[in-house]
């Protein structure tokens, strides 16, 4: 197995694919995205700008098997800021892209619901792990364990005093066990439609507080 390294511009396109691929039947992008036909586009189209700027502002590691991107972990280190990309005027934007896939009424009810998961973070702030994403076909072999534990060790060598918890949010449920194993526990639940009941519920999870290396 590779080790993770830090992804570049280049690997952006096979990024967008793993995410697309992996994420195909995760309950958020099927709450947002309900086309199957469609959402694996969708999906990479609307994650796309925002892997852009966490490559550009944020941490990434990529896992490559036979020279191709497999498998990656995007975090948000504290105090990154990700809203602009590489320029004031970057395009496109996620939440634009989003708008123009779904509606920007629709858009912006998903958004609001996703910035529920705010007043749960820890403070004071900490990493936040936005995506791991694993191709189906490399799936079970370690790599997604793997790059959540060089990433935090990583983080942990860069943090300041006064960083706080790891943390992430996920609509699956079969992640909790997984995340588990890595020293995250829920702190809350958030329910991303709580007038409909088909959507799904966001588990905020927070990592182990560790000492500064």
């Amino acid at each position: 197995m590779s080790h993770p390294r830090p992804a570049t511009g280049a690997d952006l396109p096979a990024m967008r694919t793993v995410c697309a691929l992996a994420y195909r039947e995760n309950p958020l992008m099927r709450w947002v995205l309900p086309d199957a036909a469609t959402r694996d586009d969708a999906c990479a189209a609307w994650l796309g700008p925002a892997l852009e700027r966490y490559v550009a502002a944020g941490r990434v590691d990529v896992v490559e098997e036979g020279g191709e991107v497999v498998a990656l972990a995007a975090w948000r280190p504290v105090g990154a800021d990700l809203r602009a990309g590489t320029g004031a005027a970057a395009l496109p934007r996620p939440a634009g892209v989003l708008a123009a896939l779904v509606g920007p009424g629709r858009a912006a009810e998903v958004l609001q619901a996703l910035a529920g998961a705010a007043p749960h973070a820890p403070r004071p702030a900490g990493p936040y792990l936005n995506y791991l994403a694993v191709h189906p076909a490399a799936q079970g072999r370690g790599l997604g364990s793997t790059l959540v534990r060089h990433g935090l060790g990583a983080l942990d060598a860069d943090a300041g005093a006064t960083d706080g918890a790891p943390w992430l949010g996920t609509t699956d449920p079969a992640n909790h066990a997984f995340y588990g194993r890595l020293g995250f526990r829920t702190v809350a639940e958030v329910a991303l439609d709580p007038i409909g009941e088909d959507g799904p519920v966001l588990a905020v999870m927070h990592g182990a507080r560790r000492a500064p290396g």
